[in-house]
């Protein structure tokens, strides 16, 4: 089987993807072992999820996109390793496969990607150059635009949720000339939730003809009015604090119309639905108590 991957949006018609495994994902971390804050805060408070409740979560998931003609693929198991959140290891922008550079602590979950990368033509394939770093869950693809969380020197030297740096972007900048790239700061924080986003996916979404964002984890307020203008007041979903704890913005689309949403995030549901959305609802509270939710455990390989 080869993959030619073709990535333009985050809503077209999927036709391929990669969803993330939590067999074997080495049990609870130390807390000097998170990496992000939600991580944290579940093993601090005891809640961390468990292997069982997530492998049903994911198949949830799975079950709605191959009952909807969507390939999954999955990364090989390495044991010990938590291998949930397929979105960040690697990302498509047009028909080329990005092999980045991550933060230390998550270095081991690229090698899970080898057997789903030797089905990509090489010529199709871009890996970063050392010191340039980025993670799927920073990259939004929107048609003429890269929408990307970025952070500067000092954040990303002093917060391990700082995951994209600007020599990242500068990077993938020029290799797709044809998009034009903007660049988002948004507030870090990795030790508690409700300060900070570990994504730009975790702060802001686009959906089949409109977005969702989360306006209060943007460092500078003119980003969010850029975004409001971008696509219409009246097309964009503002998250409270508490949805955006729940990363209420971080929805996967499998079409222009078909959006999975977190059962948790049932105001959100009402206006998509609203919008003429088909909203297909999943639980993915323990998912989420890791830092993620549906985007970040989904890594698209094609959009039709």
């Amino acid at each position: 089987m080869q993959i030619l991957p073709e990535i333009q949006n985050e809503y077209g018609r999927l036709d391929t993807v990669v969803v993330g495994l939590a067999m074997r994902m080495g049990g609870v971390p130390k807390l000097e072992e998170c990496y992000d804050a939600r991580s944290f805060e579940a093993v601090k408070q005891d809640v961390f999820p468990e292997e069982e409740a997530c492998m049903l979560q994911l198949k949830g998931l799975i079950e709605i996109l191959e009952n909807n003609g969507v390939k999954v693929l999955r990364p090989s198991l390495i044991h010990s390793l938590n291998q949930v959140f397929a979105r960040d290891i690697a990302f498509v922008i047009e028909d080329q496969y990005i092999i980045p550079n991550v933060i230390e602590d998550r270095a081991e979950e690229r090698d899970a990607m080898s057997e789903i990368e030797e089905t990509i033509p090489s010529g199709n394939i871009i890996m970063m150059p050392n010191g340039c770093y980025a993670e799927g869950g920073d990259v939004i693809v929107d048609n003429d635009f890269v929408l990307v969380g970025v952070s500067d020197n000092a954040t990303f030297d002093a917060y391990k949720t700082a995951r994209t740096n600007y020599r990242g972007m500068d990077y993938l900048a020029d290799e797709f000339p044809a998009k034009e790239f903007k660049g988002f700061e948004l507030f870090k924080d990795d030790r508690d939730p409700l300060k900070g986003s570990l994504h730009l996916d975790c702060a802001f979404q686009t959906v089949g003809g409109g977005a969702l964002i989360a306006p209060h984890l943007f460092k500078n307020e003119s980003d969010v009015q850029w975004l409001i203008e971008r696509y219409g007041a009246t097309n964009v979903y503002r998250c409270s604090p508490e949805e955006a704890y729940f990363l209420a913005t971080n929805v996967f689309s499998f079409s222009p119309s078909d959006v999975v949403v977190s059962a948790k995030c049932e105001a959100m549901q009402e206006w998509l639905k609203n919008r003429g959305m088909n909203v297909h609802s999943v639980v993915y509270d323990e998912i989420v108590k890791m830092g993620g939710l549906l985007r970040c455990t989904t890594m698209p390989l094609k959009r039709l």
